[in-house]
Formats: structure tokens, C-alpha cells, sequence
């Protein structure tokens, strides 16, 4: 008989994770509170390629430390009564990332998932592979110096085969002749690509999970217990039974798993953003960060999607504006916008590891508890790889790739991880 199997969390690592199990032949639940693909995999840029390579933690971020730490950077803010000693610990492994060789490291590591975002994302939604468009992606700068920051990057991203070009304005206005002419310089990255609606994937894919046998359950994840041979997932409505479990739960993997008696490094980044309507017969073709603005602005199905930098903030603590009222202007001078659609900002939160890679493998304590999250802002980009990637281990296969540098054992010589 098929083994069956919890996947909790219905965002877009989740549902890989639940379909690559079903195909593999598990009897595969799906558990999530709301449905599937509207939490954290709703609200992103819809970015899928190794142009993400970089790690968050990286060595310019010591001379930046001042401006983050006045709260004078838009790219990260800590919101106002964020209680920042209770991370302490995230953040002084985060630093520790920060250095030469481990942001080299890391960024490595990131480089052998990221190779196989884009066909994995293939590979799941064929049959529908207009949901993909194969635009690329820009990096704009306004500044001569804004773009020379990026020499370390640059040189990075050519040592690990990421292609792109240099554009001056002439070539910038040619690719997208209505943006706005505060740019002086773009890197455009060829091999990227990009989706209209990150949430209408993940409810593709759920369909698809379904059609082919799955279970969706919408249900509420309040804790996990060993039972016999398996675990126990406990329920708002009651209890689930399975012979494993996967945690994909984001943001909030931690929560549940606390109920195990793990301690793992993972933080909620917030996030916002906003729609805005695009101006009549001036389209924008592709996804575009204004590296020195610190926000990232794609078209979407729903306008001109504004994505904001992290904010740290308690997790029940309101939203605050500061950020979108920060970008908001430059984006209107920038960007051929019109007027704003949602009626209120779209919050939402990532969960954010101290060296920048996913929690992907087997829990240290409990063999038949599968751990999947952890991805930050590319968790679009990697779910499918995730999923394929443990349901290989679970399976018993040839992982696609060495496994061992994304699980949580990593964390265990800090004091973390149980």
C-alpha cells in the first residue's frame, strides 16, 4: 500500500513537494489554513533564475551597518518596537555570513539550486508553459557610481556563468522605451524568467496535485507528536496521521516545530506590495529592480507589481507604510504608473535563514519528519526544485543535488536545530 504522507503549507514549495510525493506514488495530504498559494507565495516578484545567486548576507554589508542600523536604508528597516535582542543570535550568525569566504560559500550553494530553478519550473507546469514568460530580468541604475558598486557582484555572477549584458541608456530605452530617463545604466539578465501571477501557479498546481489523487486539506497546523512509527499532526478540527511528514509551512515552520523541541535560525522578513495601474500603450516588458531605490517593480496580471525590501518587525505588530512611502515616488518618476489599484498593501512575511539557503532534508531527531522551508525572498524560484529534491530523499533516490549543505544539521554546532 502507498505510504501516506502530510505535506503542510500549501505555498509553492509545499504543493512541489506534495506533487513530485504523489507522482512518486505516496498517498500524499496536503494541509494548509488558507488555500493554496495565498500566503507568502502570492506576494513576490515572480523572478525564477541565477541571477539570485548573490546571498543576502554579504561583505558590503559592514560599511552599510550605520545606515541599517538608523533605519536610513530602504532596502531593510526594523519596524518600530521590534524586540531585535530576541534575534540576536540570527543576527550574529547573519554577520558571520557576511564574510568573504562564506558569503562565497553561500552564494555557491545557492548558484547549484538556482541552476535547475527554471527547469524544474518547466518540468512541473508542462502542459501550461504560457504561465512563463522568457523576458529576462533588468537591474537599473541612476547613478555611475550606483552601478559600479555591483563590480564584486558582476564579477560573481561571471564566475558562476550567469549571463548578462551592459546597457547604456541608448540600449535601455531601446528595450524598454518607457521608463522614465533617471537610469543611466542597466545589467540585463538574459536567462531569467518571469510569471504574471505567482498565485495562479501555485493554484494550478494544486489542481493538477488534485486531479492526479491528492488530497487537499484546509485545516490549520497547531503541532506535531510522534505516533508509533509516524507522526501525529495536530489540528484546529482535529488529528492527521501519516507515516511522514513535511514541514513547508514558510514563515511559520518554526512555530510548529517548536512543538518538537527544535530551535532553528529562521526569522520572518516582511514584506510589502502594491499594484499600480499601467499607463495606456506604454507596457513594461519584464521585471525591473531599481538597485539603488531598493524595490523591485514586474508586471503583473493585477498592474505594475511594487515590491518593497525586508522589514523586521514583532509578528503581530501592524502595518507600517514607511517603506512603500519611501519607493512610491521614485517608482511614479521612474515607471509609466498611474494610479494605485489594491485598496491596501499587500503584508506579508518570508522566512529568512542567517546564510541565505533554504532548510531542505531530514530533521535531525525524527527520521520520518522531512523539514522544506527557509527560502527568503526566492522561494518562488525554488520550490520546485525543493520538491523534487525531497521527494527523491524520501523515495530513495539519486538526489538531483548533494542534499547535505541545505540541511538543518548545519545549524546544530551554533546551538541550534534541537
Amino acid at each position: 500500500m502507498a505510504r501516506p504522507v502530510a505535506v503542510l503549507g500549501a505555498g509553492i514549495v509545499g504543493i512541489s513537494c506534495a506533487l513530485h510525493l504523489a507522482r512518486r506514488g505516496f498517498k500524499v495530504t496536503l494541509v494548509d489554513r488558507r488555500e493554496p498559494g495565498s500566503e507568502t507565495s502570492f506576494g513576490n516578484s515572480g523572478v525564477i533564475g541565477r541571477a539570485s545567486i548573490t546571498p543576502l548576507g554579504q561583505p558590503a554589508i559592514w560599511r552599510k551597518l550605520p545606515r541599517y542600523a538608523a533605519n536610513r536604508d530602504r532596502a531593510a528597516r526594523f519596524g518600530p518596537g521590534y524586540p531585535a535582542a530576541r534575534d540576536l543570535g540570527w543576527f550574529l550568525r547573519f554577520l558571520a555570513n557576511c564574510r568573504p569566504g562564506a558569503f562565497a560559500a553561500n552564494a555557491r550553494r545557492l548558484n547549484v539550486l538556482l541552476a535547475h530553478a527554471l527547469p524544474e519550473h518547466e518540468a512541473l507546469i508542462a502542459g501550461d508553459s504560457g504561465l512563463l514568460r522568457r523576458d529576462g530580468w533588468l537591474h537599473l541604475f541612476r547613478t555611475g557610481p550606483g552601478f559600479e558598486a555591483t563590480a564584486g557582484a558582476r564579477a560573481l555572477w561571471y564566475r558562476h556563468g550567469v549571463r548578462y549584458r551592459i546597457l547604456d541608456r541608448d540600449g535601455l530605452r531601446d528595450l524598454e522605451p518607457h521608463l522614465g530617463p533617471v537610469f543611466q545604466r542597466a545589467l540585463w539578465f538574459m536567462d531569467v524568467a518571469s510569471v504574471a501571477d505567482p498565485g495562479r501557479v501555485c493554484r494550478m498546481l494544486a489542481e493538477r496535485f488534485a486531479a492526479e489523487g491528492g488530497t487537499v486539506l484546509r485545516e490549520e497546523v497547531r503541532g506535531l507528536g510522534p505516533a508509533g512509527g509516524g507522526m501525529r499532526v495536530e489540528l484546529a478540527g482535529g488529528e492527521l496521521h501519516a507515516d511522514e511528514t513535511v514541514v513547508a509551512l514558510g514563515p511559520w515552520s518554526g512555530d510548529v516545530l517548536a512543538s518538537l523541541g527544535y530551535r532553528l535560525p529562521v526569522i520572518r522578513e516582511r514584506g510589502y506590495h502594491l499594484h499600480l495601474a499601467p499607463r495606456r500603450g506604454e507596457p513594461l516588458g519584464r521585471p525591473c529592480l531599481d538597485a539603488e531605490g531598493a524595490y523591485v517593480v514586474t508586471p503583473m496580471t493585477a498592474g505594475l507589481r511594487l515590491t518593497t525590501g525586508i522589514e523586521f518587525s514583532a509578528p503581530d505588530a501592524p502595518p507600517t507604510p514607511v517603506q512603500l512611502d519611501s519607493v512610491l515616488p521614485l517608482a511614479r518618476e521612474a515607471f509609466p504608473v498611474g494610479d494605485t489599484v489594491d485598496p491596501e498593501p499587500w503584508l506579508g512575511a518570508r522566512p529568512g535563514t542567517p546564510d541565505s539557503l533554504p532548510v531542505i532534508g531530514r530533521a535531525p531527531r525524527h527520521p520520518n519528519l522531512w523539514l522544506a522551508f527557509g527560502h527568503a525572498s526566492i522561494g518562488f524560484a525554488l520550490g520546485p526544485v525543493t520538491g523534487r529534491l525531497i521527494a527523491e530523499m524520501m523515495s530513495g533516490e539519486t538526489p538531483l543535488v548533494d542534499p547535505v549543505p541545505y540541511s538543518a544539521m548545519r545549524f546544530r554546532r551554533f546551538g541550534f536545530g534541537g
